[in-house]
């Protein structure tokens, strides 16, 4: 650049300069004097206020949902025109009602789909529906406008989403269950109780490697808790089926005639009965219970005797029985007013003479807490206990009453 141009631009640049330093100056003034007046404090709250109020505006832009959560300010609040609850409207119970029954058809099918992506897709759907359907069943329940068949509806149909849940193995849905199962029976709604319970019974003992003398015991339970219920029979039957289609059927057998003991004046004991004749006809033992079943008018004694002789019939018709890896069941015959159980063991004299004790402490105790072999004993009927070893040598003999 020339110098005449270097001269040129000084010239022009020197009066804004000028103007520049002036206005600086002014400015400084100012808040010299503003600072006495009000104090530098006020002045930094000032400031403050400003950048609050723009952070608060980038986050209004980004988050639409602060504006509806925004506290109302004091001008709003003493408008008595303006509405402040933004709380949801309470449903009313048939939409709640639609809304149960919708959870329900669509968690219906318990087949899992194939493929993993697809199979994930499909059970976050699942919980989605639960999750809805079991609030909906809790809004129901508290709803001061519900009737007493919506109510009932509620109690019943959240008892069913949460056995749906266990049933698929998601985690906490077991105790949940448990948990509404008690609370239903907290209610004055009886029938959905007893069906809840029953549900609860299904989950835990019917798919669970659970000994069958514990899941006949926790039936027999639940019948004497909802004594003519409906879903007392069901289930003894259900869990009897369920027992032959795992080829145990000397212990479905054991189950039905547990249920004949149990529920021995139940309207549907006819269910029982010929399941159990079923059993007998595949066993070729029918012959036995088409006698029991054509007796008439006996006495009362006659008619306990008779009752022992047929099931002692039905249990040698499945031996030997295995207990455990020592012990087998070989035979079993009834007497008057008892019955005699015959076990063979693989144990010698001096190994049983140590476990003597403890086997007829623990064979004494199952006798007279399960409720089959309780209500023989109640009759005054005697259970004669003896181990055999191989060579036939008796090892140990006792009997249990009441």
């Amino acid at each position: 650049m020339t110098e005449s141009g270097k001269y040129w631009l000084c010239k022009r640049a020197a009066p804004a300069a000028a103007s520049m330093a002036l206005s600086l100056l002014l400015l400084c003034s100012a808040l010299l004097l503003l600072c006495s007046a009000t104090g530098c404090e006020a002045v930094f709250g000032q400031a403050d206020s400003s950048s609050n109020a723009s952070t608060s505006t980038v986050k209004e832009l980004g988050d639409e949902s602060l504006l509806e959560d925004a506290e109302p300010s004091a001008d709003s609040e003493s408008d008595d025109t303006v509405t402040t609850d933004v709380g949801p409207d309470l449903r009313s119970p048939d939409e709640l009602v639609e809304d149960i029954r919708e959870s329900l058809s669509e968690t219906r099918n318990k087949k899992r789909p194939k493929g993993r992506i697809i199979r994930e897709t499909w059970q976050a759907a699942q919980e989605q529906y639960v999750a809805a359907g079991v609030l909906a069943c809790a809004e129901l329940a508290e709803h001061e406008e519900a009737t007493d068949e919506q109510l009932r509806e509620a109690w019943k149909s959240k008892a069913v989403l949460l056995y749906r849940a266990a049933e698929y193995g998601w985690p906490e849905f077991d105790d949940r269950l448990h948990r509404t199962v008690d609370q239903i029976k907290q209610t004055r709604f009886i029938e959905e109780a007893e069906y809840a319970d029953g549900l609860l019974l299904v989950h835990r003992c019917f798919e669970r490697k659970m000994p069958v003398h514990e899941v006949v015991e926790n039936l027999t339970q639940h019948a004497h808790e909802f004594p003519g219920g409906d879903t007392c029979a069901k289930l003894f039957v259900a869990y009897a089926r369920k027992l032959e289609e795992r080829g145990l059927k000397s212990s479905a057998k054991l189950c039905c005639q547990a249920a004949i003991w149990t529920l021995h004046d139940h309207p549907e004991l006819a269910a029982i009965r010929q399941q159990l004749s079923v059993l007998n006809a595949k066993a070729n033992i029918a012959r036995n219970w088409v006698a029991a079943s054509a007796a008439v008018q006996l006495k009362p004694d006659d008619a306990i005797q008779r009752e022992l002789d047929l099931q002692v019939a039905q249990i040698r018709g499945s031996l030997p029985i295995r207990v455990d890896s020592a012990t087998t069941l070989t035979d079993v015959s009834a007497g008057s007013r008892s019955i005699n159980y015959r076990y063979t063991v693989t144990m010698t004299a001096q190994q049983m003479k140590s476990q003597k004790a403890i086997i007829q402490q623990k064979v004494t105790q199952l006798a007279r807490s399960v409720s089959a072999t309780r209500i023989i004993l109640a009759k005054g009927v005697s259970l004669n206990y003896s181990y055999h070893a191989t060579d036939g040598r008796q090892l140990l003999f006792f009997s249990v009453t009441k």
